[in-house]
């Protein structure tokens, strides 16, 4: 079985990590699948948005596989298999996904079923909504092993959550519980283990309700506004607004709240 599953329910793409095993850590087969995945969600116009999660009830991701990957990256040994060369034939694979290169700005929730450690906690922050279960545990431990969390973490931690939580976290290397992601701004949510993928689902099933054009314009906005300055900002958010004004979603969404009826949303 795939080391990632991908399932399309509606507007809905589910991404699972696949290796319970060995706590669906990365390895080749996830690095060029899930780089894949991303590629269908970003290019298929039929998905609204993404779901990222994990098989088992112990794991999300306790980061890379680096007895498998490393020799390949530094040639220590040589490609065994066709997944195995087409991780070395993309140089760029991490950027891809990690969601650093080219941009995503469909909507992506992370439903959090354990452990997110390493690379796994530096994924979810290329998430846009994180529901925990109520026994996840969050951490960057790589210097503990001399060693950066630089698949993202050291730009995007400090500009997603206060400084001295970002901070805390960077250079302890020490994992926090669940309930202390939630009240440091990691994630949005906590819910018991029993109820985490029915509550990921209704919750994607809402965001997939709304005008896909502007569900795009407003995370296009917000990524890329981060860093400029206010009238910089302003001005984009003026030309994404302006571009979702003129599609045929903005005149449906009035037209259907006079009609009294759900609005049939085409993404145009």
């Amino acid at each position: 079985m795939s080391a990632v599953l991908f399932e399309q329910r509606g507007p809905i793409a589910w991404i699972t990590l696949n290796r319970p095993q060995a706590k669906n850590t990365m390895n080749a087969e996830v690095f060029v699948r899930l780089a894949e995945a991303w590629d269908e969600v970003r290019n298929n116009d039929s998905i609204r948005v993404a779901v990222l999660t994990a098989s088992g009830e112990e794991d999300f991701c306790c980061g890379g596989d680096l007895g498998g990957v490393i020799p390949l990256w530094t040639g220590a040994r040589q490609p065994e298999n066709e997944i195995e060369e087409k991780l070395l034939a993309d140089p760029m694979i991490m950027d891809k996904v990690m969601l650093k290169g080219e941009p995503l700005y469909k909507p992506v929730i992370a439903a959090i079923n354990g452990r997110a450690l390493g690379g796994g906690c530096e994924i979810l922050q290329a998430t846009d909504i994180r529901v925990a279960a109520e026994h996840a545990v969050f951490g960057l431990p790589e210097p503990k092993s001399g060693i950066v969390p630089g698949a993202g973490s050291m730009v995007r931690l400090a500009r997603q959550l206060p400084y001295a939580h970002a901070m805390k976290l960077l250079l302890t290397a020490e994992p926090i519980a669940a309930d202390t992601a939630r009240q440091i701004g990691l994630i949005s949510d906590v819910v018991p283990a029993a109820v985490l993928h029915s509550h990921v689902e209704a919750l994607a099933e809402r965001v997939a309700d709304n005008a896909p054009l502007a569900l795009q314009a407003i995370k296009k906005t917000v990524l890329e506004s981060h860093t400029l300055p206010w009238a910089d900002a302003f001005q984009l958010e003026m030309e994404q607004a302006g571009a979702v004004m003129m599609s045929r979603d903005a005149r449906e969404g009035p037209k259907a709240f006079k009609e009294k009826r759900k609005p049939q949303f085409t993404g145009q």
